[in-house]
């Protein structure tokens, strides 16, 4: 099996693909390289395809009429984006940013309908990404209502610990060059109020953060912050 065939099988949703169909998938599937700040595309342009993770670390966001901008998510490598617009013809919903140079996997939004409406399978795999994107949004939603900037921060650290976080003998790293720009974005906030957040975990011992990742030395406790 060659490099994209493999590289295709393990991202989850082509996982439980045998040779045959990952190879028909590999016929539909186009490589497009990025480089830090390029934009993959922007909010409002006409939908042309469903991108797949390789490498490289992607943040989507959107601006707000008062021309703020709130990141709705970070991307990482195996997950595929956008999330909505399957089988209908409106806009990208957010624009996505390369934050670490990425290297993407393509397929034209008609070839993707035609393999979800081929392959149960994966339209399966769709509809529960969607769901858990959906449920992460009213999380997120939830959060904004109930909870201070302290708390969704510790929320958002949580979540990048569970998605892409490694286990490692002083505690969970996540490796994702994210700034504290990023992550006011995702809050809420502005840069200095995350810094503040930071400095004020960062002495407690909970944890370490620079620009290439965050180390969470211990992540129940963590949780159980009040």
């Amino acid at each position: 099996m060659d490099e994209v065939k493999q590289t295709l099988s393990r991202m989850p949703i082509f996982s439980e693909l045998n040779a045959d169909e990952i190879g028909e998938v590999k016929a539909i599937t186009s490589i497009r390289t990025y480089i830090k700040r390029m934009n993959v595309f922007w909010e409002g342009d006409q939908r042309e395809a469903v991108f797949f993770i390789h490498t490289g670390v992607l943040k989507a966001y959107k601006i707000d009429e008062e021309g703020n901008k709130q990141v709705i998510s970070l991307l990482c490598k195996g997950e595929m984006f956008p999330h909505v617009g399957f089988f209908e013809r409106s806009p990208y919903p957010a624009t996505v940013e390369v934050i670490e140079d990425a290297t993407l996997y393509v397929i034209r939004i008609n070839d993707f309908e035609k393999l979800l409406i081929a392959s149960p399978e994966i339209a399966i795999k769709v509809m529960k990404i969607l769901g858990r994107k959906i449920l992460e949004l009213q999380n997120r939603v939830q959060d904004f209502i109930s909870k201070d900037i302290q708390h969704r921060l510790i929320q958002i650290i949580i979540n990048m610990a569970l998605e892409n976080g490694v286990e490692s003998c002083n505690g969970v790293y996540v490796k994702v060059p994210i700034t504290n720009q990023d992550l006011a974005d995702m809050v809420g906030t502005s840069r200095e109020s995350v810094s503040r957040v930071l400095t004020q975990l960062k002495k407690k011992k909970l944890i370490e953060a620079n620009r290439q990742g965050v180390l969470i030395y211990d992540l129940e406790k963590l949780k159980r912050i009040d």
